[in-house]
């Protein structure tokens, strides 16, 4: 009987698969990494080029990453097709039908494909099952590099937030900062606040923060969004006792904060873990209570 059924299950998938397949994607659609709106690649030359199925994106005889080198300020970029029936990420009518992320070292880029637990796997595996190629990074072709580069370079931007938001401790209410060079010293996408060359830790600490990051005019909502500002990452930040500086939370799948830093900034294995915080960061938020203090 379990062959049976396991028999009926790979019929199904196959079904779906066959299902989604009828061609050239109608669009892609790359979006997050700080870039304030998304950018649609139409050019039938480029959907003729790169569709899901053929997976033209990704080296695939390349050796896979965890995590690639430059993950962190990563893209969304998604496949859609025409389609009838609507679900929630679809865009006017067409349905989103393969999802992947992007990031690049400006030499190379790298290709990841969500994996179990990630968003949109369960959506992915309904048009393609790419098995142990899925929740890795892999080496993207060089045809993928510069479609992606040139798609990108007109609307390219700086990936600086517009304020960061400090709150709990021993403050009495939460402080914004707005300062636009304080801000680019520490933006989430190089993330200044982790001292990378330290294993993910915990030790004794004091203090704890919530850090929340927002940027104007960005398309995506949170309900954390303070007026046009729109929250786009979070982390909790316990400060350091006497001379340590302390250790930082990445929000993980179950934690406060995932939703929103999913879809902007990609921690990848470093998510749900604490970490070594930076001298830097710890006199960052010092300097903030003590302003407060001072302002009372």
């Amino acid at each position: 009987m379990t062959t049976r059924y396991s028999l009926v299950l790979l019929v199904l998938l196959a079904a779906a698969s066959f299902a989604y397949g009828k061609g050239s994607p109608d669009m892609i659609l790359i979006s997050g990494g700080g870039l304030l709106q998304p950018i649609e690649i139409t050019d039938s030359a480029s959907l003729n080029a790169f569709d899901p199925w053929r997976g033209q994106f990704a080296d695939w005889q390349q050796k896979p990453f965890a995590d690639a080198p430059c993950f962190r300020r990563s893209f969304e970029v998604l496949f859609y097709m025409k389609w009838l029936d609507k679900k929630s990420l679809d865009h006017g009518n067409l349905r989103m039908i393969y999802a992947t992320r992007y990031c690049s070292t400006g030499l190379s880029g790298y290709v990841y494909l969500p994996g179990l637990g990630d968003p949109q796997y369960q959506q992915n595996i309904g048009a393609i099952m790419r098995g142990d190629a899925e929740g890795k990074w892999y080496p993207a072709t060089p045809a993928w590099d510069s479609l992606l580069r040139n798609a990108m370079a007109a609307r390219e931007q700086q990936a600086v937030p517009d304020m960061i938001l400090i709150s709990g401790g021993e403050l009495q209410h939460s402080v914004k900062i707005t300062d636009p060079e304080l801000i680019s010293n520490f933006d989430p996408w190089t993330g200044p606040f982790v001292d990378w060359d330290k294993p993910a830790a915990m030790g004794h600490c004091s203090w704890e923060y919530e850090v929340t990051y927002f940027q104007q005019g960005t398309k995506s909502t949170s309900d954390y969004d303070k007026g046009d500002q729109r929250m786009i990452y979070g982390l909790r930040y316990c400060l350091g006792d006497a001379g340590e500086p302390g250790y930082v939370h990445l929000a993980g799948r179950t934690d406060k904060f995932w939703p929103e830093n999913v879809h902007m900034i990609w921690d990848g294995t470093q998510a749900g873990k604490w970490h070594p915080s930076t001298m830097a960061w710890k006199a960052f938020i010092e300097r903030a209570v003590a302003d407060q203090r001072h302002d009372q």
